[in-house]
């Protein structure tokens, strides 16, 4: 599909989606979703509260101080919008337990991005309904993944990672704050003045992955309000002589962002992470605990580990080797293939392996020492432009005994999916790290909330039960 004589009326096409989408005219299946992705992101926040991401991210936004409008949620402290979003986002990112789009060639946190801004506008404004809320999460969500697939350039090559993010966060926004057509155009064109995203960051292991998801956040939100104010934007951002598709991502398929929009909504494909790390590592922790259940062994008993996975995958939780094999910081840690599965050997993977202390256990030490990870060339050949790869186990115990796996969809994924059910048994599980404690009533009563959202005249007595207790 070609640019040429079809910008505006592509461009009229998405803002006008954006307008029309209602509770009524989305599919159910993406409905319910967007509940397990609101229940997935504050549990996701509540975990990491006391990450120390989280304790930076409260100290940035007590820098600025403003009216309080919005809760930080867990720690209670209240703040403008646009830095209780930044705040919110960034701790929902912290331990990069939130869900994920795996199914194109470059992941995408969806979630965690426009859940904040669209609580923190249902805080400040409480005649927004639950059905409100929802419809405008599963639609934000459902653009922001076909803004993201439709790119088809492998952020490892190019060094860009999820540009569109600032469009998912300004749909929400844009819905919630019930703009017109001509302002939610200048909302989408004033975003584009806020989009960035760079792959250094995953390279480095530093904490901007998870900033800089607070700051696209609030870049939605702020983008939104500067069109209910008055600004205008660029009125071509996406498709124009220098929009986003030719000045930063001329490789692309818009078959993918527009095929059935508003009739398909792609939210409901997005993945469940069960475990704190990246979604690459899935794969082989499946596997190896798979094997650990059907074969009673532990820890003790590994001789030895191997794994297989595609070329993209072990470039992102495999290389740099060095690095990879001696993680120094939870943030390398929760993207090292290696390290993850020798965690797994314990029959678990949670968030508290994370921690700066647990990354010299001995046995994880042990483990990760005789681990060895290389590129399959079968995966590599069939599933080469999957980021989350196809993933082989093969175990070597004393005695010499061996047991082998592989692992296409783990659980988590949309063809193994997740529940909302197994979302509350992820909240309880974070709740246990949460840096104020919370109640097991409490917690339920946020599942409840959650699973009646389409039933809620006004999201005001969530926003109590989200603080912990001190």
């Amino acid at each position: 599909m070609s640019l040429d004589g079809l910008a505006k009326d592509l461009t009229t096409q998405i803002i006008r989606h954006v307008l029309d989408s209602r509770f009524e005219t989305i599919p159910k299946e993406a409905i319910e979703r967007a509940k397990l992705s609101i229940l997935d992101t504050l549990a996701s926040a509540i975990g990491g509260s006391n990450d120390r991401i989280a304790h930076f991210a409260r100290q940035l936004g007590a820098f600025s101080g403003g009216k309080a409008e919005c809760t930080v949620w867990v720690s209670g402290e209240k703040l403008p919008a646009c830095l209780a979003v930044l705040v919110n986002a960034t701790t929902a990112r912290a331990l990069d337990f939130d869900e994920t789009y795996e199914l194109c060639i470059n992941g995408c946190h969806a979630s965690a991005y426009d859940v904040p801004p669209a609580l923190a506008l249902a805080e400040r404004d409480s005649s927004i309904t639950g059905r409100e809320l929802l419809a405008a999460v599963a639609t934000a969500i459902d653009l922001h993944v076909r803004l993201a697939r439709s790119v088809t350039a492998n952020s490892i090559n190019t060094g860009r990672d999820n540009m569109v993010a600032v469009w998912g966060t300004t749909t929400v926004s844009t819905k919630l704050l019930r703009l017109d057509e001509e302002k939610t155009r200048n909302a989408f064109g004033i975003a584009y003045a806020h989009a960035a995203g760079e792959f250094q960051m995953y390279e480095e292991g530093a904490h901007t992955v998870s900033l800089q998801q607070g700051l696209r956040a609030r870049s939605g939100l702020e983008s939104a309000l500067s069109a209910m104010v008055g600004f205008n934007g660029p009125r071509e951002p996406f498709f124009g002589k220098y929009g986003f598709y030719k000045a930063f991502e001329p490789t692309y398929d818009l078959d993918l962002l527009v095929n059935k929009l508003g009739c398909n909504y792609v939210n409901d494909r997005m993945s469940f992470k069960p475990w704190p790390s990246c979604k690459c590592t899935h794969p082989g922790i499946d596997g190896l605990l798979q094997l650990r259940e059907k074969h009673s062994f532990t820890g003790e008993d590994i001789v030895s580990i191997e794994l297989g996975l595609n070329l993209l995958a072990e470039s992102l939780v495999v290389q740099p080797r060095a690095q990879k094999w001696n993680p120094k910081d939870p943030v390398v840690a929760r993207f090292s293939l290696p390290y993850v599965i020798s965690v797994a050997q314990h029959g678990r993977v949670t968030i508290g392996d994370f921690r700066p202390e647990a990354l010299k256990n001995p046995a994880v030490r042990r483990i990760m020492a005789a681990t060895k990870i290389e590129v399959d060339p079968e995966i590599d050949r069939t599933h080469g432009l999957h980021q989350n790869s196809p993933t082989t186990v093969k175990v070597k115990l004393k005695g010499g005994v061996e047991h082998f796996i592989r692992i296409d969809k783990p659980f988590g994924h949309p063809e193994n999916p997740a529940s909302l059910a197994d979302g509350m048994r992820k909240l309880k599980a974070c709740a246990e790290m949460s840096m104020l404690p919370f109640s097991d009533k409490q917690l339920g009563l946020i599942g409840e909330f959650i699973d009646d959202l389409d039933k809620q005249p006004t999201l005001a007595p969530l926003f109590e039960l989200l603080l912990g207790r001190k």
